[in-house]
């Protein structure tokens, strides 16, 4: 009998970067306020801890198929992991994080409208849209989740620097 020695790949990695996200979800959400009646299933919790417990399942399932088809996968070492990065669609992958990093970092500052319309041209360049049709897109995105949000469900969105002139 051969004794198999663990060998961490991929979807070990996915699994844990799932099990880390849910952790971090559902340690924040019990600070949201309550929902109608104090009842907390309605809340503003509820869509972000359903993520959480959903990408839960995903992290475990993710964990148990690495586990599973750890021979299928070679481990991660250096050297695969600098290649990784000379496959253009784990570029994009990184650059998109990085994206959303800089649309964080930049909400509050520029406001809605300016930085979600930035992070999608950003992001259909990214994925190859033709230009017309990116700022296109861009405009009537944007537009739709303003008027979503912040009309229809009249959640203040953060004006920024259009606030200096009026919008």
């Amino acid at each position: 009998m051969t004794k198999k020695t663990f060998r961490l790949n991929q979807e070990h990695v996915i699994g844990l970067v799932c099990l880390a996200v849910s952790a971090t979800i559902l340690s924040i959400t019990p600070s949201f306020p309550k929902g109608k009646a104090n009842v907390g299933l309605t809340g503003p919790a509820f869509f972000p801890d359903l993520l959480a417990f959903i990408f839960i399942i995903c992290g475990i399932y993710q964990l148990w198929y690495g586990t599973l088809k750890a021979t299928a996968y070679s481990p991660i070492t250096l050297a695969t992991f600098k290649n990784l990065f000379q496959k253009k669609e784990t570029r994009t992958a990184y650059l998109i994080t990085l994206y959303m990093v800089g649309f964080i970092l930049l909400f509050d500052t520029l406001g809605f409208l300016l930085t979600t319309y930035l992070f999608l041209v950003l992001f259909l360049l990214r994925l190859g849209v033709p230009r017309l049709q990116t700022f296109l897109y861009a405009a009537f995105f944007t537009a739709v989740i303003f008027f979503l949000f912040g009309w229809l469900f009249t959640i203040s969105l953060p004006s920024g620097i259009l606030a200096y002139v009026g919008l």
